[in-house]
């Protein structure tokens, strides 16, 4: 019977078959050279049916085909099935924990904002046995969930509920623009190089000995000497100094040594102090105390190439949007009026080109700053090779 019949006859897709045969679970007795019809035999109703019995005991394709091909082993399908047997019980067990624990976090994710004391608070009331640092963490969700930053570590009262602090966000954001040109004052104990171990809400919430780090990358901070600013930092004693082409802000550190360590504390002026809230902190340890200069650590491609040119690049270019993946980027959302620093681009014949930032107030256009060839938009002045693509 041809493929269609069969499906019919199983109450299943031929698409299904027609996956069951790439993988060579279920092949037809028979495929057309010169069609690519498949035919299937009655006796291979018994088969598909096996195959939906196994499926529903949980079984993977690839291990259904492991018991057909052992068909003439009972000793290696009975094993298979036993092992089947412990993992169903096991994922019993996880499904159980699953459970309890959802209905914990829809217990948590209500929670309720109280004045306590002219403050906002939040008080979530102990519900089941777990410890409290994974209550806690289910509370943090609940709490941005909602809108609001947490603001304080948390109190227990008599073992049975927990309480801290919190501030609601608002929705507008209020872009700082601090001076940061401020008088450089020294402080060895700085220079070198960090590593960004996290952000935290509360300084109290960090835990040297417990500590894992938040961001897989391990991305890197450099002090310089003399406070030599490279990328968007700088800094002079006691200050973090950021200049994101966005905003502009001075972030109070301090530094403590700590288990065989030096850590540092920042007052983060990050999106919730943008939206109404409060600094968080960043936590930073140091991994060595080199007096590194910005020629030693930044990036720097091979800009010594030749000109080529391409015509579909020729003409100004209008930023509309930044994303960290090209497949982020969604056209029907991009809009001409984003106040982005990077504005717009002028390309012209010969590899000149001119770069507008801030709308207008930077412009970079010297041939020996930048220029651009067939793929690449060639930045000399801090030797990067941009690639580009249309």
């Amino acid at each position: 019977m041809q493929i269609g019949e069969f499906a019919k006859i199983c109450n299943t897709k031929i698409s299904v078959l027609r996956h069951y045969d790439k993988t060579g679970l279920l092949q037809p007795v028979y495929t057309d050279p010169f069609t690519g019809y498949r035919y299937y035999g009655k006796e291979q109703i018994s088969e598909y049916i096996k195959i939906t019995t196994l499926k529903k005991a949980g079984f993977t394709l690839p291990e259904i085909k492991r018991i057909f091909d052992e068909r003439r082993n009972s000793d290696a399908i009975l094993e298979m099935f036993r092992k089947k047997k412990a993992e169903l019980e096991e994922t019993l067990l996880h499904l159980d924990t699953a459970e309890k624990t959802i209905v914990r976090v829809e217990q948590i994710m209500k929670i309720t904002v109280i004045d306590i004391e002219g403050k906002e608070k939040v008080r979530v009331f102990k519900t089941q046995a777990e410890e409290w640092p994974k209550v806690f963490e289910e509370i943090d969700k609940a709490i941005q969930s909602e809108g609001y930053q947490r603001t304080s570590r948390y109190e227990l009262q008599n073992g049975e509920q927990a309480v801290c602090s919190v501030v609601k966000l608002t929705n507008e954001e209020k872009i700082p623009h601090e001076d940061i040109n401020l008088p450089f004052v020294n402080d060895d104990t700085v220079i070198g190089k960090w590593e960004i171990l996290g952000e935290y809400a509360v300084r109290e919430d960090f835990d040297p000995h417990t500590y894992t780090v938040q961001d897989e990358k391990g991305r890197l901070l450099y002090f310089l000497p003399e406070g030599e600013r490279y990328w968007c930092y700088g800094w002079t004693k006691s200050k973090l100094l950021v200049d994101d082409g966005y905003a502009t802000t001075v972030n109070t550190y301090s530094t403590e040594f700590m288990n065989g360590h030096y850590y540092m504390f920042v007052d983060l002026k990050s999106y919730h102090y943008r939206h109404g809230g409060e600094t968080t902190t960043l936590v930073l340890r140091r991994l060595d105390n080199k007096a590194y200069r910005e020629e030693d650590i930044r990036r720097k491609d091979n800009i010594d190439l030749p000109f080529f040119p391409d015509e579909n690049i020729l003409g100004c270019w209008h930023a509309v949007a930044f994303c960290e993946r090209k497949e982020d980027f969604d056209p029907t959302l991009c809009d001409e009026e984003n106040q982005l620093y990077f504005s717009k681009v002028e390309f012209y014949p010969n590899g000149r080109v001119t770069s507008f930032y801030e709308h207008g107030t930077e412009v970079i256009e010297s041939a020996d700053l930048q220029t651009w060839t067939k793929g690449y938009l060639l930045r000399k002045w801090n030797q990067t090779a941009c690639a580009y693509e249309i």
